[in-house]
């Protein structure tokens, strides 16, 4: 939620993530509460969000503007496969070549022991 309050009206607020900018949907009039919504978010949507104004007081140059920090973390998934088997065998020999690749997945980062 970012709500932004002026006498003269303020402008409908912008948030920006990065280079990447959307207009927000507010109500209200001299004082406007404004809320972006997201759905299915993962780590990408971390970062640093700001949301910023200006009324015909304010130069351009002058917008008002608060930051806002998020994070987002994610469960740690772990998938392990092995080396294709010989002949399309369902078990090792004696002998045979074996590797195990272990995969971890997770924000922040995982830790695993083999």
């Amino acid at each position: 939620t970012c709500v932004v309050e002026g006498y003269p009206q303020p402008e409908t607020p912008i948030l920006r993530r990065g280079s990447t900018s959307s207009t927000l949907s507010c109500n209200g009039v001299n004082i406007k509460t404004c809320i972006a919504g997201f759905s299915n978010v993962d780590y990408s949507y971390s970062g640093q969000y700001n949301c910023s104004t200006k009324n015909i007081i304010n130069s351009q140059d002058k917008l008002s503007s608060a930051t806002l920090q998020i994070n987002v973390y994610s469960q740690t998934d772990v998938t392990m496969t092995t080396t294709p088997l010989p002949g399309g065998r369902t078990y090792y020999l004696t002998g045979d070549p074996l590797t195990i690749t272990c995969s971890v997945e997770g924000v922040p980062r995982s830790s695993f022991t083999f």
